[in-house]
């Protein structure tokens, strides 16, 4: 008797899935120039598979060269994509995991990513349109132009033959990408989809259409189980209870498997909830809540049942633990549960949950996706900041050397503590130096903001780290602030520098002895231990690093001046897309950056600036918190330099950055000792 309700099978008309965990249709931006399939995307796909999911649905799939969003975007134009999708089906299917794929087309979004004026009704890549049923919202091209009817009949049939390609191919069911601002979604569309004088005026005719011919073309056996948005979550547009009356009896009647159901739009619309934006019902964001989309998965079930429809419904969106995905799939709410990020982060969490070791799950720390190769919408693939292995898995599989080498790393941040890991499963005899009493570097205190939601999640990936150093042969020792002689003296074939970054140096008259006797403080000192921050009025120099701070402590009570060097604030690298939620609560907390100010004294109880118009002001405060901007910490490859010991510098050492950037690196450097 299988008791973890995510491991318990669920049967749908058509499709038994093994386990209650689906990758959700997630975009890679992984084929070849044309939208062939291509080894690095399989090895993606392989990746789902092997970790264990009861179904793996590969993401967004073009039926029409014109729709596409990114240069990179797999397609089912012509039979000769057949073959290539084969062997996405094998390696999914040679895992035991049931196989999928979304059909799209783009509608309204092909401009998004575009870095240079693009003519109206076009899209950035060349040969591409950006159009919806009218030209009332733009999503991407500021000038979309609006879709013929005979148009909207060729892609009911292009649909259609897609899905006729992917049954060939041997997929098991079809998913339709009917949401988020692509062409079925904003067909759908209140807002987007109002004022047409044909028959697609009837919002939902185009999405019955590609399913009635795709039933013709496969089969009505043939299961289908759309990705809808079923809330648009703007003042005008449709919600739950609007999709229940008019869209879910038509597509029961239909026989489709299933909703897998989103909520959300990317139309710049009026959100109904100004706390929460109907973009952060699509992917979440950092500062999201977890489980964002449960209330509407539940009323969603809740309104089918009144509506006497019994269908099966898959949920998603900012779910990074076990105990959340249960939570998912509670009485009451969703029967399956979809993942994208977290699948991402660890593909393999389905197969620990199953083999009881959940504590071996790299939790997503959700930190801007950190995607390095740059974003699906700019002009890089998908990706995670926490597994340099995903989209590089096959590569990267770790093969035992038979040559095993000495390695030093000094410092046990995420860089230090990557390479560890990795060097270790190859074999090599490491040694990890860490100064303090704890592994994580600057990772174990950078959230600590306690008015803040989900700071937590950034120990997520120290918390993984410790764990697997804890689970290899890494010989660790705490503590110890090595030098280059100790480190020579341990005769090791490499040095790995990883020993992080430090604050600017930051020249004003007193700012030493108000350091030294505690009036001024640094960020990193206040975040390490916060109750060494006094009460009264606080004054943070330094706005782009110091934001974040600056909003927790307002938000606390506290008195706060934010006061910036630079003319214009920049919030740093490692905020990234948290950066538009900080700004927007500061504005609401009343908070705002003084910019262009220069600290030209420290002492007695207050801080004197200078204006930008040369006037100084002398400002009381209990204390001062300097947030200068950091640089990078390098005491030791120079006097290794010379030595015959091979040194490498990753991370902050090598330049201040993100840590995902750390463990990419860490990542590379490892396996290529």
């Amino acid at each position: 008797m299988i008791n973890d309700p995510l491991l318990q099978p669920f049967q749908t008309k058509n499709l038994k899935f093994k386990n209650r965990m689906v990758h959700a249709p997630t975009t890679m931006n992984m084929s070849d120039p044309t939208g062939h399939v291509t080894g690095k995307i399989t090895g993606a796909y392989e990746s789902f598979g092997a970790g264990g999911f009861g179904a793996v649905c590969v993401g967004a799939t073009c039926v029409r060269h014109d729709g596409l969003i990114n240069e990179r975007m797999l397609g089912l134009y012509d039979d000769t994509y057949i073959i290539g999708q084969r062997d996405l089906v094998e390696v999914i299917h040679n895992n035991g995991a049931l196989a999928g794929i979304q059909l799209f087309y783009g509608g309204l979004i092909p401009g998004v990513g575009a870095s240079f004026p693009i003519d109206p009704g076009k899209g950035w890549i060349p040969g591409t349109v950006a159009w919806g049923p009218t030209a009332a919202y733009a999503i991407g091209n500021r000038e979309p132009g609006v879709v013929p009817t005979e148009v909207y009949r060729s892609l009911v049939e292009d649909f259609a033959q897609a899905a006729r390609r992917a049954r060939e191919a041997g997929y098991d069911y079809i998913s339709y990408h009917f949401c988020h601002g692509s062409l079925p979604h904003v067909t759908l569309s209140l807002l987007a989809n109002n004022g047409r004088n044909d028959e697609y005026s009837d919002h939902f005719l185009f999405c019955e259409q590609i399913i009635e011919r795709t039933q013709e073309l496969c089969g009505k056996d043939f299961p289908q189980f759309p990705r809808m948005c079923c809330d648009e979550n703007y003042e005008g547009g449709y919600d739950i209870d609007y999709f229940v009356e008019h869209y879910a009896p038509r597509l029961h009647a239909l026989g489709v498997e299933g909703i897998d159901a989103t909520f959300g739009s990317m139309l710049p619309a009026k959100d109904r909830n100004p706390e929460l934006s109907s973009g952060e019902m699509i992917g979440g964001g950092f500062y999201t809540p977890n489980l964002v989309t449960l209330p509407s998965v539940e009323k969603l079930r809740a309104g089918l049942q009144a509506k006497g429809i019994d269908m099966p419904l898959m949920g998603s969106c900012n779910i990074n633990t076990p105990d959340q995905m249960r939570t998912m799939i509670r009485p009451g709410a969703a029967d399956l549960f979809a993942s994208c990020r977290q699948s991402l982060d660890d593909p393999d969490f389905p197969r620990k949950i199953a083999e009881g070791r959940e504590e071996d799950i790299r939790r997503s720390t959700r930190t801007g996706a950190s995607l390095l190769q740059g974003n699906i919408f700019n002009k890089g693939w998908a990706g995670s900041a926490q597994n340099a292995n995903f989209g590089r898995d096959r590569e990267y599989r770790i093969t035992p050397t038979h040559r095993p080498r000495k390695v030093a790393i000094v410092g046990g941040g995420s860089g230090g503590m990557e390479y560890a890991i990795v060097a270790d499963a190859i074999g090599h005899d490491v040694i990890l130096f860490e100064k303090s009493d704890k592994l994580g570097g600057v990772m174990n205190w950078a959230g600590n903001y306690p008015h803040l939601p989900n700071m937590e999640q950034i120990a997520y990936q120290p918390e993984w780290h410790r764990t697997m150093i804890a689970k290899s042969s890494v010989e660790v020792r705490l503590g110890q602030d090595v030098d280059a002689e100790q480190l020579i003296a341990e005769r090791p074939d490499v040095v790995v520098i990883a020993t992080g970054a430090r604050p600017m140096q930051v020249q004003a008259e007193g700012l030493d002895e108000a350091l030294e006797g505690g009036f001024a403080l640094l960020i990193d000192d206040v975040l390490k231990d916060r109750s060494v921050l006094p009460a009264g009025p606080i004054v943070i120099w330094g706005a782009g690093e110091g934001i974040e701070l600056a909003l927790d402590l307002a938000r606390a009570g506290h008195d706060v001046r934010l006061l910036d060097p630079k003319a214009t604030l920049a919030p740093a690298p490692y905020i990234g897309s948290r950066s538009k939620a900080v700004m927007r609560w500061a504005g609401q907390a009343g908070l705002t950056s003084e910019p262009g100010m220069t600290l030209t004294s420290v002492g007695g109880g207050s801080v004197r600036v200078a204006h930008p118009d040369g006037r100084t002001e002398d400002i009381s405060c209990s204390a001062l918190i300097i947030a200068p901007g950091r640089t990078a910490y390098d005491p030791l490859s120079m006097a290794l330099y010379g030595t015959g010991i091979t040194v490498q510098v990753i991370g902050d050492a090598r330049s201040p950055r993100s840590y995902g950037n750390a463990i990419h690196e860490a990542a590379y450097l490892a396996r290529n000792i």
